[in-house]
């Protein structure tokens, strides 16, 4: 049973955690030794819609009103018809808040994938009350769940590193899984087009880039912003500040894409930017890095662990424009050094993020957590796993 933030199509994605979840279960379905169920946390006006074909089923669990402050009683209760109907040997929760907080409150053997890390993003937040939330979610999900989880798998070091002496069971190290389509883009880069995709939010830096394009005074660079502006008051400001330094026709805003249109922005793209002030291990660095480009993103949390300063990337500190802008005259004056990052990137990305090769690992964790659950046992006669 897989736990976590399904889309409502797996052609349109938002967000990484949303990400990593479609493509590692599209890869488990198809292992003919794992019997797949969905249960897709959905707010209360999407719950129940129809859904785009995923290839296996998936069961929508609502969010309520007042879930934080009754520590989802309603929703734990629901996951207990929904484990009763379907029986699983194992609970993979995808994200440390109410997926793990639920999961681990189950009765049934568990393992939480740490995806964003609540304490952290919260000084980002668009206002007072949603730095108030995620607090509050925080402190009442995320480390009561760090520190009831049997097993937790890791993205990134950063997340071990993180959590130290608070996590209480044991640690996985399986990074997220990038869907074969991405080692498949064929590349048509454009020089000068460059790609941010993420959420327009204050935590993700965008500002920043806006204002490294125009110092950067080059009239080839094109910027593509593809993602939902979730804040409205942050998106605002970014599009005052692209009127204000003339930059209208070299900024591109896309909103949210399908998969389709998100593959083709990485052919076109001569490389990723990614301002970021605070990152776990995001998806679209290695989705960037399959299709071959190179990454040009902040030195924070999880991402040197993912991007090689000077080898499939370039990093730099959170907040220098001036070195941001540098290294986007770099790229615009040596045509050479993003093709050969690029081609870097996908190599190392082959060798990590192939969804064939995290499905690999992340099956031999649930096989661990077999074998202890069934120790001792005798008699069972169970298949493959649920």
């Amino acid at each position: 049973m897989m736990i976590g933030p399904y889309p409502g199509s797996p052609d349109k994605i938002d967000g990484g955690a949303a990400s990593a979840l479609t493509y590692l279960s599209q890869e488990l379905a198809g292992r003919a030794d794992i019997d797949l169920v969905g249960i897709r946390i959905a707010d209360t006006s999407t719950a129940s819609q129809s859904m785009g074909d995923f290839g296996w089923p998936i069961a929508d669990l609502p969010l309520g009103r007042l879930g934080l402050a009754t520590q989802y009683r309603q929703q734990r209760q629901s996951l207990e018809t929904l484990v009763d109907r379907f029986r699983p040997d194992i609970i993979h929760a995808q994200g440390i808040d109410l997926p793990g907080f639920i999961a681990v409150h189950s009765g049934v053997p568990s393992v939480v994938t740490v995806h964003g890390i609540l304490s952290e993003e919260t000084r980002y937040g668009a206002d007072l009350k949603s730095r108030a939330r995620s607090f509050l979610s925080g402190w009442l999900l995320e480390r009561p769940t760090v520190r009831r989880a049997s097993d937790l798998i890791s993205i990134s070091p950063y997340v071990t590193a993180h959590y130290g002496n608070l996590i209480g069971g044991r640690i996985h190290d399986v990074p997220n899984a990038i869907a074969p389509k991405y080692f498949g883009i064929r590349r048509s880069a454009q020089r000068g087009r460059l790609l941010f995709a993420g959420r327009i939010i204050k935590r993700k830096g965008v500002l920043d880039l806006i204002r490294a394009v125009a110092a950067s005074r080059r009239p080839d660079t094109r910027l593509v912003l593809a993602g939902a502006a979730s804040d409205p008051g942050y998106e605002s400001l970014v599009r005052e500040e692209v009127s204000r330094l003339g930059m209208v026709d070299r900024i591109e805003f896309r909103g949210l894409l399908d998969e389709a249109s998100m593959l083709e922005e990485f052919s076109l793209a001569e490389a990723l930017v990614l301002p970021s002030y605070q990152e776990t291990a995001p998806m679209v660095v290695q989705q960037a890095m399959a299709a071959g480009l190179a990454v040009v993103a902040t030195r924070i949390c999880g991402l040197p662990y993912q991007v090689e300063h000077e080898v499939t990337g370039l990093l730099y500190e959170a907040g220098a424009i001036d070195e941001l802008t540098r290294f986007l005259s770099r790229i615009a004056d040596d045509a050479s050094l993003t093709v050969r990052m690029g081609d870097a990137g996908r190599k190392a990305a082959l060798e990590r993020f192939h969804a064939a090769r995290v499905a690999d690992a992340t099956i031999r964790v649930y096989e661990s957590m077999y074998r202890r659950a069934t120790a001792g046992i005798r008699g069972t006669a169970r298949g493959g796993l649920k």
